[in-house]
């Protein structure tokens, strides 16, 4: 599966991608190549063992905080 295909499947963006996919530590799964292509493709079980074993958490959001750290 390309990124795209990653991105729209798992609910994750590019960046977030970006991030796991240049971080050793991350874990994320090595791009499979493909004889005559530049994209990067990856083994749609792999890509989906990883969000299995490591689900997304998303960031608190301090936008509705008060500037002493207490919600509205």
């Amino acid at each position: 599966m390309t990124i795209t295909e990653i991105c729209a499947e798992h609910g994750v963006s590019r960046q977030t991608l970006h991030k796991l996919r240049a971080d050793p530590a991350s874990g994320f799964p090595a791009p499979i190549p493909v004889p005559g292509s530049t994209r990067a493709k990856y083994s749609r079980a792999a890509v989906a063992e990883y969000f299995i074993e490591h689900p997304l958490r998303p960031g608190r959001r301090t936008d509705l905080e008060s500037p002493d750290g207490t919600s509205s």
